[in-house]
């Protein structure tokens, strides 16, 4: 039997942890790889510290990852606002960079289409730079709102960099589902998020959800285990879902990392991906 499939922890699983307390909960719970986020441009609900190059919770954070053999797969923080500051993300990437990240993760959110769009190219070429990846997620929250607006958008972009990561909430929002992912070109997903919620929310529900709110896969109606067959075979998936709710109850982040791998490996088996 081969080895069981690597599944990344993201941050918003865990929300409110630092990047060593990520590790360390991915780690004990079975998770081979952490998506952290870079808290470049703040969230007001997504606490995460801001990693700078040669500062002390950078080097911890390595620290962590050799300790523990877990790796980053995809680093989150890279979203593009109208007042983006580019040479912190360019900072950024570098950092994630030598923290051994495959790749980073951007979303589109200024309405200036042509600044948006040429921000993200400069992204993109600040990342091959530093040798990692970037990958576009697109959600209804955003300018780029679904999956084919996504994939118009890198390919206009070229190159052998870029890729899209689709998560299942934001390809269910935006009136996507498994199926669309195998018209999808080859090669183009490099990325994946898995939770679960209601098949049909209010879009102030889901605004809220993408967020604070989600379920665990296979613990609400979304078509979890269609979306696992439909994706690429080696793709390493992250857990993107957060629980306020849980964490209300007193849940601590290793219990929470530990329920998300439970719920996500029963999802894969009987998705027959495990």
């Amino acid at each position: 039997m081969g080895a069981a499939r690597a599944i990344s922890l993201d941050q918003l699983t865990v929300i409110g942890v630092d990047h060593v307390e990520l590790v360390e909960a991915a780690a004990a719970a079975g998770f081979q790889a952490v998506g952290p986020i870079n808290g470049i441009v703040p969230y007001d609900a997504v606490p995460a510290a801001h990693l700078r190059a040669g500062a002390p919770d950078v080097r911890e954070f390595k620290r962590a990852l050799e300790r523990t053999g877990v790796f980053i797969n995809n680093a989150d923080g890279f979203a593009l606002t109208p007042n983006t500051p580019m040479a912190e993300m360019r900072a950024g990437l570098e950092v994630m960079a030598e923290l051994g990240a495959r790749r980073a993760v951007s979303l589109v959110f200024d309405p200036d289409a042509n600044r948006g769009y040429d921000n993200f190219c400069q992204l993109n070429a600040w990342a091959e730079a530093a040798g990692i990846g970037l990958v576009l997620e697109f959600t209804p929250l955003s300018q780029v709102a679904g999956l084919a607006e996504a994939i118009a958008y890198v390919q206009r972009v070229g190159g052998d960099n870029v890729g899209v990561l689709v998560d299942i909430l934001h390809l269910m929002q935006s009136g996507g589902s498994p199926g669309d992912l195998a018209k999808v070109p080859a090669g183009l997903i490099r990325g994946a998020q898995l939770c679960d919620g209601p098949a049909a929310p209010s879009f102030e529900d889901y605004a809220r959800a993408a967020i604070l709110e989600r379920a665990l896969p296979g613990e609400g109606e979304l078509p979890v285990e269609a979306f696992l067959q439909a994706l690429p075979a080696d793709l390493v998936f992250g857990v993107e879902a957060p629980r306020r709710s849980a964490v209300a109850r007193g849940l601590r982040p290793p219990e929470l990392a530990q329920e998300a791998m439970r719920a996500t490996r029963a999802v894969m088996a009987r998705a027959g991906v495990a």
